[in-house]
């Protein structure tokens, strides 16, 4: 059970995802922006551990934060609701991210897939 930044890059771009082919390809430059830009690989660590411990044991509405001194980065995971869509339980889920005095915020559907590992799932 692994993700990796380019898994999470995916979350920050599922929202960009509906924008106009024309408007997608030319619009990028906001990721230079995204806090997730600046995580240092402590900080992946830490992101992937309140990941997989706010998803796989924290009840709905309970966040799991995690914050790194070194960076100065910090962030949560929050499960709000919990539901089985086609057999697979989903949980839709808030992250807030802060890096280098940058805040990002979104809330995905996220499901666990059959080797139990979590992955981006269909609103």
């Amino acid at each position: 059970m692994s993700i990796n930044k380019i898994w999470v890059l995916r979350l920050a771009l599922a929202g960009a995802a509906v924008l106009p082919l024309s408007v997608w390809s030319f619009n990028t430059a906001f990721l230079r922006q995204a806090p997730l830009a600046y995580f240092t690989d402590s900080d992946w660590t830490m992101f992937k551990q309140a990941f997989y411990k706010a998803l796989n044991d924290n009840p709905d509405g309970t966040a799991e934060q995690w914050s790194n001194p070194s960076s100065g980065d910090a962030g949560e995971i929050r499960p709000l609701s919990t539901r089985e869509v086609g057999g697979t339980t989903c949980r839709q889920t808030r992250i807030v991210s802060r890096a280098q005095g940058l805040t990002g915020t979104g809330e995905y559907l996220i499901c666990k897939a059959p080797d139990g590992d979590w992955t981006l799932g269909s609103q």
